[in-house]
């Protein structure tokens, strides 16, 4: 398979991603406007292609990219949501930002779940999400169920472009991106403009009840914390 860039606005981008996270080389870096991502499918093949190209140890935990804010919404224990995100759209308040929600019992651990908790990232509406809820649909049948606690759920697996523990972090600009696209030797790269402003990794929102914790601080938290409702409560700041 040739190695491919393509900006994400050009018809071939869906069936390209598609075609490679359907093969054996199952993963494609894929620009988002703040950072370098990786993605491929929620399957132990896809947990392995990861693993090999950022050289990470294998107990290590993957976060999706959502596409479908339902499906993301309904992995979650309705008992742990908070009393404003009990419908799905209303989650779109947290675009731009990793999602944790409790998922399963707290003994519950796999590739994609840590102590029952699982993360995914809400990109706001737009062609990453055209993009993300092709790819949900185009993957369901892949999905493996012991990945999320017995569910069944076929938003690709993300994480940031770099090598596990780089020192220099999350890549965010053009060498570094490309030096990573090559030296791994990565089949596809899916490009798009790159957003003005605050650049890196999304921050991480965890939720229990109307209880959030900021897990990871990152361009966009302010304003996104900001449009919540008075009634969540955080406990870190």
């Amino acid at each position: 398979m040739n190695r491919r860039e393509i900006h994400i606005s050009e018809p071939s981008a869906i069936p390209a991603v598609i075609e490679v996270l359907r093969s054996s080389n199952p993963r494609v870096m894929l620009q988002m406007p703040t950072v370098q991502t990786l993605i491929a499918p929620s399957t132990q093949a896809g947990v392995q292609a990861l693993n090999s190209t950022k050289n990470r140890l294998p107990s290590k935990n993957y976060g999706s990219a959502i596409g479908s804010v339902s499906q993301f919404h309904a992995l979650g224990d309705p008992e742990h949501l908070p009393s404003e995100f009990k419908n799905a759209e209303s989650l779109s308040l947290l675009e731009g930002a990793f999602i944790r929600l409790k998922v399963a019992d707290p003994q519950d651990n796999s590739t994609a779940i840590r102590g029952g908790t699982h993360q995914g990232l809400l990109l706001p509406r737009g062609p990453h999400r055209t993009l993300l809820s092709e790819l949900e649909e185009a993957l369901r049948s892949l999905a493996e169920p012991g990945l999320f606690a017995g569910k069944t759920y076929s938003a690709p697996l993300c994480t940031s472009a770099n090598l596990s523990g780089d020192p220099l972090g999350s890549i965010t600009d053009e060498s570094r991106a490309q030096e990573f696209f090559h030296s791994q030797e990565i089949p596809l790269w899916i490009r798009c403009d790159t957003a003005t402003g605050e650049a890196g990794s999304y921050p991480i929102l965890a939720f229990d009840g109307n209880y959030c914790s900021i897990e990871r601080d990152g361009p966009g938290r302010r304003e996104i914390q900001a449009r919540l409702p008075a009634s969540i409560r955080f406990s870190r700041e």
